[in-house]
């Protein structure tokens, strides 16, 4: 189950670019496109964050509780 999370235009623009590097081209160009929150009722809640690199194009998802990057292949 995805939980879609919508942040405001102001908010994205708030967010802009974050500081952390792309594993392919080592640029500072990933950006947050969404988060995914694991529901309560599942126990401690699991974050999952999704990024697209402006630069390469690559898409990732990171999980914070694990520092671990896994490329999307799509």
């Amino acid at each position: 189950m995805e939980i879609a999370v919508r942040q405001s235009n102001l908010e994205r623009a708030r967010a802009g670019h974050c500081s952390k590097k792309c594993p392919q081209c080592r640029t500072d160009a990933l950006v947050l496109q969404r988060r995914h929150v694991s529901p309560p009722r599942w126990g401690e809640p699991v974050v999952t964050e999704y990024y697209d690199c402006e630069c390469c194009e690559a898409s990732y998802q990171y999980s914070p509780a694990d520092d671990r990057w896994r490329p999307i292949y799509q």
